[in-house]
């Protein structure tokens, strides 16, 4: 297997927090996926046995994995360093609105209704109600 893949698939599970078996299932319905890990075009078989990962581990190391985890923070280091400005997408934020269909509109309209009564006399309050 190519180490770009398989160190780019332990990147990826790392990030995302996910099994082997769920990691490689994933890898071949994203296209991301398959760019991180160093392919061309979009491929439908699996990259990889997930068992390939463990024998990978295995080979490579706690400090091997660990060299790669470090290796690609500090490609993306100076990328973070250099940003001047932070976006932020608010638009999956709630609205606060309500429909006029909703039955908290009629009850918020009769309240009113009863208090602008309350305030005529007992008279008027019999017109309105």
């Amino acid at each position: 297997m190519p180490v770009r893949l398989m160190a780019g698939l332990l990147i990826l599970k790392q990030m995302f927090n996910k099994s082997d078996e769920t990691i490689v299932e994933e890898w071949k319905q994203n296209h991301y996926y398959q760019y991180v890990t160093g392919s061309i075009h979009f491929e439908w078989a699996m990259p990889c046995d997930p068992s390939d990962l463990v024998h990978f581990r295995k080979r490579v190391g706690e400090e091997g994995i660990r060299n790669i985890f470090d290796v690609s923070l500090q490609l993306h280091q100076t990328k973070i360093d250099q940003a001047t400005e932070v976006i932020v997408d608010t638009t999956v934020q709630e609205n606060n609105i309500t429909f006029p269909t909703d039955t908290k509109l009629a009850i918020k309209i009769i309240e009113k209704t009863l208090k602008f009564a309350d305030k005529l006399g007992p008279t008027e309050k019999e017109i309105i109600i």
